[in-house]
């Protein structure tokens, strides 16, 4: 299954610079629900609430172990769910995070102060939809993801991938009316979501 990214304004940062009794922190959000992204070559995305919560419930069981990067460069790990340093949390606005900051450099650290910085994480699409208004606008929910690491980054695109255009052709093709054996919304989400397991295997 293919990863994607997606980026994102850090929103709610907040910075505790550490004390004689704990280590310093920063908290804000790596995602936000029911916003727009950018154009994304011919769609746009939104996150769904609830989105996060099946794998958040298996990194707080141990059976994953999400990270923190920056960049999205794995030689460069600043906290992870399994050590501790970081923590994420689903709430109605979005996914939140709180990260240790020990091992951020003295420049990192300022540039997350400057307001610099965005936020970036990195996932794989386990359930989504998609939908065309009457403009012939296209958008794509994402029901359920796999979240595997959150991304401090600076200044970044916002681009589509592989995986979300192959999954977007898929829709395309099931709206054809040779495809189209159905005028039931159910059972189009159903009939999208069968050719797109075909076309991904």
């Amino acid at each position: 299954m293919t990863t994607e990214t997606r980026n994102f304004a850090l929103t709610g940062l907040k910075i505790r610079a550490k004390s004689d009794d704990n280590e310093g922190r920063a908290t804000g959000y790596a995602a936000v629900f029911n916003s727009n992204s950018y154009d994304l070559g011919g769609f746009v995305e939104r996150i769904n609430p609830g989105a996060f919560k099946r794998s958040l419930e298996i990194a707080a069981a141990g059976e994953t172990n999400i990270h923190a990067l920056w960049a999205h460069r794995d030689d460069s790990p600043l906290g992870s769910t399994a050590s501790g340093k970081l923590t994420l949390t689903e709430d109605d606005h979005g996914l939140a995070f709180d990260l240790d900051t020990a091992r951020f450099t003295p420049a990192q650290l300022d540039a997350l102060k400057d307001g610099d910085l965005r936020m970036s994480f990195g996932f794989r699409v386990l359930d989504q939809q998609w939908r065309e208004d009457e403009d012939g606008n296209i958008e794509r929910t994402l029901l359920e993801v796999d979240v595997f690491e959150i991304s401090f980054v600076i200044n970044p695109a916002y681009p589509a991938t592989e995986a979300a255009l192959r999954s977007l052709e898929a829709w395309r093709s099931a709206q054809k009316p040779e495809n189209i054996v159905t005028v039931d919304e159910n059972e189009r989400v159903i009939l999208f979501k069968r050719a797109l397991s075909n076309r991904l295997r």
